[in-house]
């Protein structure tokens, strides 16, 4: 069977399913379908589309050659099959990210966003690829890791819903998990280190990437020996 998406672009219009999808990714960071109703609903609302700075992100894309030709041909990355991507070789792109969602229960395919512009368009590639960004920079699926790529994302993207985002985790660290202070803060700035050194990874063409190794992806991307705190993606975690 053919995959398809969960979730439509249309946010939620029950506030109380908002709410409680707020507060349930309070409670465990790595929920990743709550979170998708989150995003969705602010990215999506009045507020969202006027505080979360996708103009200025794709501002920011425009001065680089790569990112500036992703945003040009808006290619869409298109439902993901998890069963074909395990058939790739050992220790390809492909089928470690198979095996990475079927062992976590990641659906790759949460949400479909309609590209009407650059902004739609942004949005839409990083709800697409932000499974395999996972995968290609080690930052695992748990907490730490998504801190980690968190931190990484604002390093190479400078969205201000990000570094919304990641303030709201630090008030939820102060009041209500201080005792991860410490190993929060540590993920958000290796992530962000990590960030600042790579290579973009927006607009990576990964379809034509899914039978190439995992090492000689990160390689090219500048992306090897990089520390990761928490279980970490097929690399050492601290």
């Amino acid at each position: 069977m053919e995959p398809t998406y969960q979730y439509g672009s249309t946010p939620t219009r029950n506030p109380f399913r908002w709410l409680l999808a707020a507060w349930r990714v309070s409670k465990d960071l790595s929920n990743t379908g709550e979170a998708a109703i989150v995003e969705i609903g602010f990215s999506r609302s009045w507020v969202g589309r006027k505080f979360a700075g996708w103009e200025r992100t794709v501002e920011l894309l425009s001065e680089n050659e790569s990112t500036l030709a992703a945003l040009r041909t808006r290619r869409r990355l298109g439902p993901i099959n998890i069963d074909v991507l395990a058939n790739e070789p050992e220790n390809s792109l492909g089928r470690v990210f198979a095996g990475h969602c079927r062992q976590k229960g990641i659906d790759p395919n949460l949400v479909s966003i309609s590209v009407e512009n650059d902004n739609d368009f942004v949005m839409a590639h990083l709800f697409e690829t932000h499974d395999i960004w996972h995968v290609v920079t080690g930052w695992g699926n748990d907490e730490l890791g998504e801190i980690g790529l968190g931190g990484f994302l604002l390093a190479q993207l400078k969205l201000p819903l990000i570094g919304l985002m990641l303030a709201l985790i630090l008030l939820n660290t102060v009041f209500v998990k201080p005792s991860s202070m410490g190993g929060r803060m540590d993920a958000l700035l290796a992530g962000y280190q990590m960030g600042k050194k790579a290579k973009p990874l927006f607009g990576v063409n990964w379809e034509a990437n899914w039978g190439r190794s995992v090492d000689e992806i990160r390689s090219a991307l500048g992306l090897l020996d990089n520390v990761v705190l928490g279980e970490g993606v097929l690399r050492p975690a601290s």
